[in-house]
């Protein structure tokens, strides 16, 4: 793929000193004699794993180490030795392995949920320093904010020149009620999407202010074409969530398939400022075409520009060029679009009419409803070139 070839590129040019680290967060390892408490390892973890990827760190995701383990053969909710992560962070190309342990002690006060323990430090892959030993501990019902101050702590020993302070920090996100917290975890957890799906409409309904179980929840109305009730949750995602970007791609989509083009439009532009992407930049411009604006071959031109081995960007071209009268040029493009996929018969049958000029141009009614949305969104990819050309701040 085009993709994966440009960070192959910018790898091979540059020399390794520069190449961006990638660190690994791996659930928190559970103390307390208590099963029922395993969830809040991988919360503390994901709040890490959010903390450092909003910070522009490339961060392994939670489903690509979910992967790792499955490979490597690591039970989940069972402690790990330091080789195991190692050898997990060696299998996934990690530099960093964030990891630590947690216990929960009973409270003297029978109405207190009890005492949590938090430690967390940092292994450097290559030279096997450890470092950023943190720690944090207080009521296990203020949890949202323990682990929030502990993602701080370690955001800001792994890149303290640019880590932003505290307070900055601190004013970005919302404490969440514990039990909110748990069920998203769980949701997060849990091997069905019907049992997702309860829990984190659970977790919305005990803190209605939970953005990442908005986006979580949303994604799975999506998946499942309740378009309508998909958008009410993806338009809750705050702009300080990592999925706050991908949450707007999916939400252009749902009000595109709504026939609102105009939030789709605006969805789709959210994303193109900070990620513009091919796919991206395709669906803003197929918004923008059905909302006539001019805007929309210059986005669809871009999108082909940084891919041109995809046919939907050649035919989606082709489509605006050919509703604009420009014949020739859409006959170009629905020619490279049969060139990568002969049996297109769309693009047999606008070929046709691109070679016609004299029956004159075709109408909306008959060219809208052809055109081609992108459904996947790689922002990893982006990223990942973007810390390759300008590596983070240490």
């Amino acid at each position: 793929m085009r993709r994966i070839s440009a960070v192959l590129f910018f790898a091979a040019a540059f020399p390794s000193p520069i190449l961006a680290d990638t660190w690994l967060v791996v659930p928190l390892s559970n103390q307390t004699p208590k099963p029922t408490l395993d969830w809040i390892g991988e919360s503390i973890a994901e709040s890490i794993r959010e903390a450092l990827t909003r910070e522009g760190l490339l961060v392994v995701s939670r489903e690509t180490r979910k992967e790792g383990e499955g490979r490597l053969a690591l039970r989940a909710n069972t402690p790990w030795t330091k080789a195991s992560m190692l050898k997990l962070a060696l299998a996934l190309d990690a530099d960093h392995v964030v990891f630590g342990s947690y216990e929960v002690t009973a409270a003297q006060d029978s109405a207190a949920m009890g005492t949590l323990k938090i430690a967390a430090e940092t292994i450097n892959v290559r030279d096997l320093r450890r470092s950023g030993a943190v720690a944090e501990s207080g009521a296990l019902e203020e949890l949202a904010s323990l682990q929030s101050h502990l993602s701080w702590q370690v955001l800001k020993n792994s890149v303290p020149k640019s880590a932003p302070s505290e307070e900055q920090f601190r004013l970005a996100r919302t404490n969440i009620r514990v039990d909110a917290v748990e069920n998203y975890v769980r949701g997060l957890l849990a091997s069905s999407p019907e049992s997702q799906e309860r829990l984190f409409q659970q977790a919305l309904k005990l803190d209605a202010r939970y953005s990442q179980a908005a986006f979580q929840y949303g994604r799975l109305l999506f998946a499942k074409s309740n378009y309508l009730s998909a958008a009410l949750q993806l338009e809750k995602v705050q702009n300080w969530d990592p999925h706050y970007r991908e949450a707007n791609f999916l939400l252009g989509l749902a009000k595109f398939r709504q026939n609102d083009f105009r939030a789709s439009e605006a969805a789709f532009q959210r994303v193109s400022r900070e990620v513009p992407l091919s796919e991206v930049l395709n669906n803003l411009g197929v918004a923008q075409l059905r909302l006539g604006m001019p805007e929309a071959l210059e986005n669809l031109r871009r999108a082909l520009e940084g891919d041109d081995k995809d046919p939907v960007y050649h035919f989606n071209l082709g489509v605006a060029l050919l509703l604009r009268g420009a014949f020739a040029e859409a006959a170009t493009q629905f020619r490279a679009t049969l060139d990568r996929d002969p049996g297109d018969q769309d693009a047999t049958k606008f070929l046709g009419r691109s070679l016609r000029p004299q029956a004159g141009i075709p109408s909306k009614e008959e060219l809208f409803g052809s055109e081609r949305m992108k459904l996947e969104f790689q922002e990893s990819a982006y990223q990942q070139l973007k810390a390759l050309v300008g590596p983070q701040k240490k």
